[in-house]
């Protein structure tokens, strides 16, 4: 047909095939803007990029690209001039031959063209790379065939300890294989990789980070190579490397020795953090507040001494009213009891809790109870319950420090927050360290066996019969969970802790609240144009 002849499409539009120039966009968008489309509307054809349509509705001005099986959405008229469309119909033709998805495509393309302000020599390098090499061999393919790179091993380990260890430290153990350090090595043959390189990460992951983070990521990758020389040495390719295998076991290594802690925050510094917990639950009016799930959680931590994650995943049928009989003073007692699983030591363990410690935690969490009958300390939100990171992030916030990164849409600078612990004279401390501090307040107090049963460990060295463990008392551990030991160390604790903390209430008290901080601006919200309106007649 020759160029410029005008035939009624199948689809209803009206259709000419002309070397399309900017008049024909410039005519077909006053014919949109005036609403004088015929029809169902109109497409023109491009003599000079086959399959490429720029397609006039009553509602649209859109450019397109149609085969003979496809039909390809290139972008709205005012986001793409004649040049542009054509690049884009001719990679749109190179991406369907290749089986592409051209819906993601395209937005990658409208990126990079709003980005690089509409250069095509950059946006064909990035949004349309050269794809002429075969491509490459999927890892699922890979990883039970061989040979293996970097990564495939680090998975397949990864696979593998998923088996040994709690899913819950999973992720934990996960971060120091995948570490930024070993980049470098990913889509590198894991038998190629020498023993040169290996200690260049090494030392660059010390320079950049930390003895001890360079300790656990040699250590972890060394177990990773160790499980794949035992047991997949050929499909991983290792059997057949050129180095002297297994080289890492003597050549790569880290000198480095934890040291022991030996934080202990007293009395005072736990019992003024709790104060200044809940009188500080905002600390700012876009801060997020702590909820009472969270503030009881760390209430119940100090109170007990219990490891964070036993302590957050506590339910409600968990706890009871326990007799006078069993061996607390009386029977305004109650108890916590956690199942072997649920433990540490996989034995199970039940905690007597004085009247006045369980009245001050309901008391927190009464306005949170509501959410959930399942879990002691329910969530802010969802149905899940409160968790040990929620009760770091107070610490954090409370010691002036942010978990989230500073927000782009601010146009004023960010407040910094407060060090509220080191104004109030309370040296950073850590969760853990409680068990440190109930341990030394019942050691002194000659109760050191106390502290072995509510924290469910031993204590080295204790010489009164009533801090020792002894193995009759442990053979019938699980009979006899020595609750009067337990309930004489905790009344103590407790009521020690809860004088302290009305005492810091009441010294709060009298200070004044500080000013709130201003509300940071932000930037006003960008907007992408939308269609072109139609002009009243």
């Amino acid at each position: 047909m020759a160029a410029g002849a005008t035939t009624k499409a199948k689809r209803g539009y009206t259709r000419e095939t002309v070397k399309l120039t900017k008049n024909h966009v410039n005519k077909a968008e006053r014919m949109l803007l005036d609403g004088k489309v015929p029809g169902r509307g109109m497409e023109w054809g491009d003599t000079e990029e086959r399959g490429l349509t720029l397609r006039l509705t009553p509602q649209a001005l859109t450019w397109y690209l149609r085969t003979r099986t496809d039909t390809v959405k290139l972008g709205a008229y005012h986001l793409l001039d004649v040049t542009q469309a054509r690049f884009a119909a001719e990679k749109a033709k190179v991406g369907l031959r290749q089986g592409d998805n051209m819906k993601f495509e395209m937005s990658v393309f409208h990126n990079i063209m709003a980005r690089t302000g509409g250069d095509l020599e950059v946006v064909g390098d990035v949004a349309f790379p050269d794809r002429s090499e075969p491509p490459p061999v999927p890892s699922m393919i890979r990883r039970r065939n061989g040979p293996w790179f970097w990564e495939d091993m680090i998975e397949e380990f990864l696979d593998y300890k998923a088996t040994k260890v709690e899913a819950s430290y999973l992720p934990k153990y996960a971060k120091y294989l995948r570490h930024p350090g070993y980049a470098c090595l990913e889509g590198m043959l894991v038998c190629t990789i020498t023993v040169e390189r290996l200690q260049e990460i090494r030392d660059e992951i010390i320079a950049n980070y930390s003895l001890s983070t360079a300790a656990r990521c040699v250590n972890q990758a060394k177990d990773a190579f160790d499980w794949t020389w035992r047991t997949h040495s050929g499909k991983s390719g290792l059997a057949r490397a050129e180095e002297k295998w297994p080289m890492w076991r003597e050549q790569w290594s880290v000198e480095y020795q934890s040291a022991k802690r030996k934080h202990t925050p007293t009395l005072t510094e736990l019992a003024r953090t709790l104060a200044l917990a809940e009188r500080h639950r905002s600390l700012g009016q876009t801060e997020h507040g702590t909820s009472a799930g969270t503030l009881g959680l760390l209430w119940f931590t100090v109170l007990t001494g219990q490891r964070t994650g036993q302590v957050a995943k506590t339910e409600l049928d968990q706890v009871g009213h326990i007799s006078q009989d069993a061996g607390v003073p009386g029977d305004d007692w109650v108890a916590v009891t956690w199942q072997g699983p649920q433990m540490k030591s996989r034995r199970q363990h039940v905690l007597p809790l004085p009247l006045a410690a369980w009245r001050e935690l309901e008391g927190l969490l009464a306005p949170a109870r509501a959410k959930s009958n399942r879990w002691l300390f329910p969530p802010k939100r969802g149905a899940g319950h409160a968790s040990a990171g929620s009760m770091n992030q107070v610490l954090f916030r409370l010691a002036g420090k942010r978990h989230k990164k500073a927000d782009p849409q601010r146009v004023s600078p960010e407040v910094p927050l407060p060090d509220l612990l080191t104004e109030h004279g309370i040296r950073k401390w850590t969760l853990h360290d409680v068990r440190r501090s109930l341990t030394e307040f019942l050691v002194d107090r000659r109760l050191g066996g106390a502290a072995s049963a509510i924290l469910d460990h031993e204590i080295a060295g204790a010489k009164d019969l009533r801090e020792q463990t002894a193995s009759v008392t442990r053979l019938h551990y699980d009979t006899a969970q020595r609750i009067a030991l337990k309930a004489e160390g905790m009344s103590l604790w407790c009521d020690a802790l809860l004088a302290e903390v009305e005492r810091e209430r009441a010294s709060l008290a009298l200070q004044p609240l500080p000013a709130p901080r201003p509300r940071p601006k932000r930037k006003p919200a960008k907007r992408n144009p939308g269609r072109p309106r139609k002009v009243a007649a």
